[in-house]
C-alpha cells in the first residue's frame, strides 16, 4: 500500500489516502473525494470478465479487500484530523450496502442462500449448538403455511397506506460535530423550565439557536469521570456516523469540567412509550405497522454503518407530532460499532427488552438489536410486556426461557401475519432471527393487500364506533 493509496482490481482510490498504523496522520495530509459511485464502478470491474461471478460473491470479495487494506478502526483512528474524508469512507461502504441490496432484489436465488451470503458479509456465522437447537427455533415460528408462499413486496414506499409518508429530515444538514470547551449560552437559550426528558444521564431541555431562532433540544449529560467523558465523545462519534430520517440528528457539543452538554433535532411528539399506556388512544395494528416498518428503517441504516443501539426501547423512540405515524430513534450513548473481527460482550439495558445473550453475557451482534424489534412490536399490538416479571430477577428468567405467547386476549384479532413476524424475532438462538432487511421484506411489513384489509376494518371499526356513539 506505497504511499497510502489503495488499489482494487487496478482502480485506485486515493480517496483513502491512509498512512500504515503507527505512522500517525499529518495534518498536511494529502486529500482526496471519494464519491459514492465510485463503489459501483468498482463493482463493476470485478465482475467484468468473470462468467461464474453471481452478485453477492464479488460484492462480498470487493468488500473484503476492502477492509482488508484498513479495519474500520484504523480509518476512525487514522482520520480523526480529517473528519470529511472519514464521512465519505463511511457513506462508500454504505453505497456497497445498497447496491448489494439492489442486486438480491433482482436475484432468482432464494431466500436461504441471500441469507447465507449476508452472515458471511456481516461476519455473523456462527455455530449452532447442535440440531436440536435448530429444531426448538423451527418449531418456535408461527406456523403458517400460507405466508410461507407468499412472495413478499420489496417496495419500501409505494404502500396503499395514507399515513406511509417518511418522516421528516432534521432542518439543517448532516454535521460532524466535535465538543467545544465553551458555554452552551454563548451560542443557545437553554430553557431551565422547559424540560422534554431525562433518564440516567440526566435530562433534556428544549433550547434555541441565538443566531437562527432554531428550536432544538439541549441534552445535558453529567460526566464525572474521565470514562463519563469517554462515553459521551463514543456518543458524538457514533451521532456522526449516522444520517437517516429516522435517526435524531446532532447539531452540536460542548463540554465543561462537570458535563457535556449535546444540542440535537427537536421533535415535539413525545415518546412512542405514552401512546402504547395513554388510555384515550387507540394503537391499531395498521398504526404499529408504520412505526415498525420505520423503526426496522433506521436500524437497518445503522447497521450497515456497522453500529449497534443495543437499547431499543419505546421510551428512546420519539414521534415527529401527536398526529402522524412518524418516529424518530434516539439515545446512542449504549450504541457500540460493530467489529465482526472482536467479539463484543455488554452487560447493559432494559431487563424487559434484554435479549438472551445480553442477559447470558454472550457475544452481541445486529440480531440483538432484532429480539428488541420483536419485544416492541409485542408491546405496541397488545399493550403487553412479554417476558415482564414481578421482579427484575424475574423478567430476566422469562427472557432466558424465551417464555412467552400469542394466546392473550389482546391478540384475538391480530393477522396471522403479525404472529408470524413476531416468531421470527423473538427467538433464543441469535443466529436464527430475521435482520433489519428482511424484516422490510416480511408480508406483515410489505403486503400491500393486507395494509388494504388491515385499512378497511379499521374504518369499519371507526364507523361502528362512531355510530354507537351517536345512538
Amino acid at each position: 500500500m506505497g504511499g497510502g493509496a489503495m488499489f482494487v482490481s487496478g482502480l485506485r482510490l486515493s480517496a483513502l489516502h491512509c498512512p500504515r498504523p503507527g505512522d500517525g496522520c499529518a495534518q498536511g495530509q494529502e486529500t482526496g473525494a471519494l464519491k459514492s459511485h465510485d463503489c459501483v464502478l468498482i463493482y463493476k470491474s470485478e465482475t467484468e470478465g468473470n462468467e461464474n461471478h453471481t452478485s453477492n460473491s464479488s460484492l462480498i470479495t470487493l468488500t473484503t479487500k476492502m477492509l482488508k487494506v484498513k479495519r474500520l478502526e484504523e480509518i476512525s483512528s487514522c482520520y480523526s484530523s480529517n473528519q470529511l474524508e472519514k464521512m465519505t469512507f463511511f457513506q462508500c461502504m454504505e453505497e456497497v450496502e445498497k447496491v448489494k441490496c439492489f442486486l438480491e432484489g433482482n436475484s432468482n436465488e432464494q431466500d436461504s442462500r441471500s441469507e447465507e451470503n449476508e452472515d458471511i458479509f456481516m461476519g455473523r456465522i456462527e455455530n449452532m449448538e447442535s440440531a436440536k437447537t435448530f429444531k426448538k427455533a423451527e418449531e418456535k415460528v408461527w406456523p403458517n403455511p400460507v405466508l410461507k408462499e407468499r412472495t413478499p413486496i420489496e417496495d419500501e414506499r409505494t404502500s396503499s397506506l395514507t399515513d406511509d409518508i417518511p418522516a421528516p429530515a432534521a432542518p439543517f444538514d448532516h454535521r460532524i460535530v466535535t465538543a467545544k470547551y465553551a458555554a452552551v449560552d454563548s451560542s443557545y437559550t437553554v430553557s431551565k423550565t422547559d424540560i422534554l426528558g431525562g433518564g440516567r444521564f440526566g435530562q433534556v431541555h428544549k433550547c434555541e439557536e441565538k443566531a437562527t431562532g432554531l428550536k432544538l433540544a439541549a441534552k445535558i449529560i453529567k460526566t464525572r469521570c474521565r470514562k463519563d467523558k469517554e462515553e459521551v465523545k463514543n456518543e458524538i462519534s457514533i451521532m456522526n456516523q449516522l444520517d437517516h430520517v429516522n435517526l435524531i440528528q446532532l447539531y452540536d457539543a460542548f463540554e465543561s469540567k462537570n458535563d457535556i452538554i449535546l444540542v440535537m433535532e427537536y421533535v415535539e411528539g413525545g415518546e412512542l412509550f405514552d401512546r402504547i399506556i395513554d388510555e384515550n388512544y387507540n394503537l391499531t395494528e395498521l398504526d404499529t405497522i408504520l412505526f415498525i416498518k420505520q423503526i426496522c428503517e433506521g436500524i437497518r441504516h445503522m447497521h450497515q454503518m456497522y453500529i449497534l443501539h443495543l437499547d431499543l426501547k419505546p421510551e428512546n423512540i420519539l414521534c415527529v407530532n401527536r398526529d402522524a405515524k412518524q418516529i424518530k430513534i434516539i439515545d446512542f450513548g449504549l450504541a457500540r460499532r460493530y467489529k465482526p473481527r472482536e467479539k463484543l460482550k455488554v452487560n447493559f439495558g432494559t431487563p424487559e427488552f434484554l435479549s438472551p445473550e445480553v442477559v447470558n453475557y454472550d457475544f452481541v451482534s445486529f440480531s440483538t438489536d432484532m429480539w428488541s424489534v420483536g419485544v416492541i412490536t409485542y408491546m405496541l399490538l397488545s399493550g403487553l410486556s412479554p417476558f415482564l416479571g414481578d421482579n427484575d430477577a424475574e423478567t430476566l428468567s422469562n427472557v432466558l426461557a424465551c417464555r412467552w405467547d400469542l394466546e392473550e386476549e389482546e391478540f384475538q384479532d391480530i393477522s396471522d401475519e403479525a404472529r408470524e413476524f413476531i416468531s421470527k424475532l423473538l427467538i433464543k438462538e441469535k443466529s436464527w432471527r430475521i435482520s433489519a432487511s428482511e424484516a422490510l421484506k416480511h408480508p406483515w411489513l410489505s403486503d400491500h393487500k393486507l395494509h388494504s384489509r388491515l385499512s378497511t376494518q379499521k374504518k369499519n371499526c371507526n364507523s361502528d364506533a362512531q355510530n354507537l356513539m351517536t345512538k
